[in-house]
């Protein structure tokens, strides 16, 4: 068990409070006799702790007599209370200005190597100490003093863990909350051999030892790679033009598995992109088509306020969105309130697609965030705290949306709020009118956002990688802690040294950027080697299909289209490593396709052998799970790849389904024939085939655009490219 903690210390390290939690952790390993040989077949009797130890209660002194008697006294027993005891730490301030005479009459003495325990109040179970002087103490501290049998060192370790903490917390009672000294006593906890007791504290103490230097370490590379990001993305910011954002993007984008490692970094590159964009660098453009002007000149409605009424229970015909709708600059749909009054369906308070609404009040951070409507015609009306606005004809609200998201206007809606030394300052009407926009032509508008959502999106890949990552961190960090003791089988059969790597198989959207935590650099993603499962191809495509089709309806019960299904068969194949994905799908207009799938192969079988079934949804035909699913059999790794598209790409447009598996199509094929794979060369091969010369136009494809899904692409799917072993057969 210690070797599997300290092979994983390093990727745990970089957890969120990851220092809490792996002491947590330790601590808690450390009381179940993870660290003790043999610990596991012959574990520590649990013994009463009134049994081994003699429990003390304090003394207690109003505040008075103690200003008057005992403040200021040189010597003396220091008085311990609870406020000086440290939360977390157990660190004891002795020199908190209360000594007890040492001939004081009516005061309990806990000698060194006590257990000061808070047993009651807010505090209770939680401060605990160990002393190292003998000491006076309060009444709201018990002092448990070990017997021989004890270490004091072992016992202060024991009463900390989360088993000892769970039984106290389970007899507290009264208004205040604590727990008696007669069921303190009662309390169980392990008592093994004193050289056992030794080993565990040893063990303990250099694991964190350890734990104190990765922490050191994690600090140091943190303030480094602040320092890299600050660079970087003053360096965009600060390009001249869209050929020095290149340049500067490319040096950028070569080092992000480093440097965008956490969600406050991803955070300041959104906002870098959203910036740059707005200035025009992002593409070429003709500076002559673009005018400076300001909000208030391109607008047809707006900028209003909306109305409150009174939420009711509902559910009720009317919706009215919550502030919460649109704080993260996206539209949510979820968040609203159900109201009684129904607007008529003329009135302005109904929100329509492609407006935009403005938060006009809010927390200064907040204060000003925009998002573009995307819901129906008549589904909500929206409240007094928003703004709606709605552009003129040759304003792209999705372009104004970024413009009203900037830097530069975000500060200049900040700077003119009223209110900004409380909680929600507000943005009047007057103000966003005034916001400086500007406005290329509309086109370039649309090829702006075009290439903006393609950077962004490959942000959010980033963002649940990171997640993810969290996510199966702190998960297995509760694997290990309930792990049986040893470096031997579990009882499941599994070897300690596999704990992660099943885990990490079995989650779909922490292999978004493939960064496990026995690999962190994302484009370090290795293939599932699946040969092994089926000889016949039509067989292993039809359970893959089945596996895709299953993982969708596990999220919704609406159909999976033919579009979506050829492309997550495409995208799990080549997650797989499957090479001969170029040669069974061909190119057509949709992008990549295969038809012998859907009328001899894979959709076939499975729908032969009612693993799937076609059904009629909202949006017309598509693929459901069939009555003989389960006979599928697909695998472990199998199911997982299918989670992991599922998770992917679920949320995400056709076009960007389309996009990154048309780009990477062409990048597999150039590399196949083994010509340059470039940004250009990619363009190129696009543009030079007649089936798909059109998607240049239709899904905003440029050099700069291609690049940046080459990228996602290359932390999305293997980078060796080795085929399975059914494939080369």
């Amino acid at each position: 068990m210690l070797g599997v903690l300290y092979d994983r210390l390093a990727d745990l390290s970089e957890l969120p409070d990851a220092h809490l939690h792996l002491r947590r952790l330790v601590l808690e390993l450390a009381v179940q006799g993870a660290f003790v040989p043999g610990a596991d077949t012959s574990p520590a009797p649990l013994v009463r702790v009134g049994d081994v130890s003699e429990i003390l209660t304090g003394t207690s002194v109003n505040a008075a007599e103690k200003e008057l008697r005992y403040a200021g006294l040189t010597d003396g027993f220091p008085y311990i209370a609870t406020k000086d005891v440290a939360l977390n730490s157990g660190v004891i301030d002795y020199e908190n200005g209360v000594k007890i005479p040492c001939d004081e009459i009516g005061f309990k003495v806990a000698p060194a190597g006590s257990v000061l325990v808070c047993a009651e109040g807010g505090s209770a179970g939680k401060k605990i100490g160990l002393t190292d002087r003998p000491v006076c103490f309060g009444n709201k501290l018990y002092a448990i003093v070990p017997n021989d049998g004890l270490i004091p060192l072992y016992l202060n370790q024991v009463i900390r863990s989360n088993s000892f903490y769970e039984q106290f917390k389970s007899q507290i009672t009264g208004i205040i909350g604590g727990v008696s000294i007669k069921k303190f006593k009662d309390i169980l906890i392990p008592v093994p051999s004193l050289v056992e007791q030794q080993c565990t504290i040893d063990a303990l103490s250099n694991l964190e030892g350890h734990l104190a230097n990765l922490e050191r370490c994690r600090l140091s590379e943190q303030l480094a790679r602040m320092s890299a990001v600050d660079g970087a993305l003053a360096a965009l910011r600060d390009s001249a033009d869209s050929a020095s954002l290149k340049l500067v993007w490319e040096r950028v984008s070569s080092r992000f598995g480093g440097w965008f490692t956490d969600l406050a970094s991803l955070k300041r590159l959104r906002q870098a992109i959203i910036d740059v964009a707005v200035r025009g660098l992002l593409l070429d453009e003709d500076a002559s088509l673009v005018k400076e002007t300001t909000l208030s000149a391109l607008t047809a409605f707006g900028p209003k306020n909306g109305f409150s009424p009174r939420p009711v229970s509902g559910p009720t015909p009317t919706k009215t969105m919550s502030l919460s709708a649109i704080t993260k600059g996206i539209f949510d749909p979820t968040a609203f309130k159900y109201v009684q009054e129904t607007p008529p369906q003329d009135s302005d308070l109904w929100v329509e697609p492609g407006d935009i609404l403005l938060q006009r009040a809010n927390t200064i951070e907040y204060v000003g965030v925009s998002a573009v409507y995307t819901g129906e015609i008549g589904d909500f009306i929206y409240p007094d705290l928003i703004m709606r606005i709605t552009p003129k004809p040759g304003v792209d609200s999705r372009f104004l949306h970024l413009a009203l998201s900037c830097s530069k206007a975000r500060a200049f809606m900040r700077e003119r709020a009223s209110g900004t030394s409380g909680t929600m300052p507000k943005v009047n009407q007057a103000t966003v009118k005034a916001v400086p926009v500007r406005l290329p032509s509309i086109e370039q508008q649309r090829r702006v956002v075009a290439a903006t959502e393609e950077l962004l999106s490959f942000c959010s890949t980033l963002e649940r990688g990171i997640e993810a990552r969290q996510r199966d961190g702190l998960a297995l960090l509760e694997a290990l802690a309930r792990r049986p003791a040893d470096g031997g089988p579990s009882a499941g059969g599994k070897d300690a040294g596999a704990i992660d790597e099943q885990e990490g198989q079995g989650n779909s959207t922490e292999a978004a950027v493939g960064s496990g935590f026995a690999q962190k650099t994302p484009s370090s993603a290795k293939p599932v080697d699946l040969g092994h499962k089926h000889d016949d191809d039509r067989v292993f495509e039809a359970v893959l299909v089945t596996a895709v089709v299953d993982a969708f309806f596990e999220r919704s019960p609406e159909p999976l289209g033919n579009f979506r299904l050829q492309k997550a068969v495409y995208f799990a194949r080549r997650r797989i490593g499957d090479t001969q994905v170029n040669s069974d799908y061909l190119k057509k207009v949709a992008g990549p396709y295969n038809p012998k799938m859907r009328y001899s192969g894979g959709i076939a079988v499975a729908k032969s052998q009612g693993w799937i079934r076609e059904a009629r949804g909202r949006f017309g035909f598509g693929h459901i799970r069939g009555a003989n699913a389960e006979f599928a059999q697909s695998s472990l790794e199998l199911r997982s790849v299918a989670s992991w598209v599922r998770d992917t790409f679920v949320l995400r447009k056709n076009d960007e389904w389309e996009r990154l598996a048309t780009i990477d199509y062409a990048t597999c094929a150039l590399g196949k024939r083994n010509d340059a794979v470039t940004p250009k060369s990619v363009l190129d091969y696009i543009r030079n085939l007649d089936v798909w010369q059109h998607k240049v136009a239709k899904l905003g494809l440029n050099e700069f655009s291609i690049e940046s899904a080459m990228l996602e692409l290359s932390l999305l799917f293997p980078t060796d490219l080795r085929a399975s072993a059914r494939v080369l057969g």
